[in-house]
């Protein structure tokens, strides 16, 4: 098979081939991946940086004291869990600290797709971990297919994929995980190697005039597989459901005040932390709420972020949507 012949399916395609037609299609689709050079991964990924993973391990363990502040208290558990060979590890993500936590904790190496839209120094540091560069701008197609052929070149040749399905920090404060695709299922499907639900739950300390982190627990999950004639829509349902409840049971475990006890300062304190680390990753938040999943959904855009605007004194102030409902409830009425 000539590279060049090689047409890839959409999903829509791929729903009109009969099982045998399907599974002749990945058969050429595998073969088509591992015949063509990788493009959109760092250079080093696949010979140096396997054999840098306790360098990396210490570099990223500082990193993540420093980010957080601090000396910061770090739990693992369900490394049993994962498989010998090529997973891919599906991150749930919450801030910043979410691209080193995991690291020095993961059982084996792993190759981090990752946006190219933040700081340069934040590439530069993660290099020696290699990463799959991608475009989240519009008119990027050709990009994006590039990273997902090198992602299952990648599988295919024994190394596991780092993966954040939410695709952007999940920076709000009552929601287990935000609006996902199921592409880092469709890879699984395509390439047979098996999902890992990953979640890294931050405790902070909010007594001192400083806000930061001082404790960080990762959990592994139960390896999710991906079947030829498994619907993705409904996989997706088992890995949200996956991550929810090991947020959720670490949320139980650390303990949390009850939400009667925030005061306005509390959560505007929280607010500040996030719009730190949206800075410090150069991540401008309207290209973030634009350019994710399911953006327009109305319910993502009324819980993403939280933006909310607050004043001088502590005072939390009415948001652009709340305005509008205002303003749209007042024509209603005259």
């Amino acid at each position: 098979m000539k590279n060049e012949n090689f047409k890839m399916l959409s999903l829509r395609e791929e729903k009109t081939l009969t099982k045998e037609e399907l599974k002749n299609y990945y058969q050429q689709l595998r073969e088509y991946a591992l015949s063509r050079k990788l493009t959109n991964t760092t250079k080093g990924a696949t010979t140096i940086a396997p054999h840098l993973k306790n360098a990396t391990n210490a570099i990223a363990d500082k990193l993540t004291n420093l980010l957080a502040g601090g000396e910061v208290i770090k739990l693992s558990d369900g490394q049993e869990n994962v498989p010998d060979g090529p997973v891919i590890y599906a991150h749930s993500h919450q801030g910043l600290l979410d691209n080193f936590a995991w690291i020095p904790v993961t059982p084996d190496h792993a190759i981090i797709l990752h946006s190219d839209k933040v700081k340069k120094f934040l590439v530069l540091i993660q290099l020696n971990t290699g990463l799959v560069l991608v475009s989240k701008r519009d008119g990027e197609d050709e990009n994006r297919k590039n990273a997902k052929l090198d992602m299952m070149k990648l599988l295919l040749e024994g190394h596991s994929i780092a993966y954040f399905p939410e695709c952007a920090w999940n920076l709000s404060p009552n929601k287990l995980h935000l609006p996902m695709s199921f592409g880092f299922l469709d890879l699984a499907k395509k390439t047979q190697v098996p999902v890992i639900p990953e979640v890294d739950e931050f405790t902070y300390d909010t007594t001192t005039a400083k806000e930061r982190i001082t404790r960080i627990h990762t959990r592994f999950g139960k390896p999710i597989y991906v079947g030829l004639e498994d619907d993705l829509s409904e996989k997706l349902k088992e890995y949200e459901e996956a991550i929810s409840t090991m947020r959720w049971d670490l949320i139980q475990e650390k303990g949390l005040f009850a939400r009667r006890e925030i005061t306005n300062q509390d959560y505007i304190n929280y607010l500040k932390g996030n719009l730190r680390n949206l800075e410090l990753g150069g991540i401008d938040i309207q290209v973030e709420r634009e350019h994710l999943w399911d953006a327009k959904n109305e319910f993502y855009q009324f819980h993403h972020i939280n933006d909310v605007p607050f004043s001088p004194f502590g005072e939390l102030l009415e948001t652009e949507e709340v305005q509008k409902l205002k303003m749209l409830n007042y024509m209603h009425h005259i």
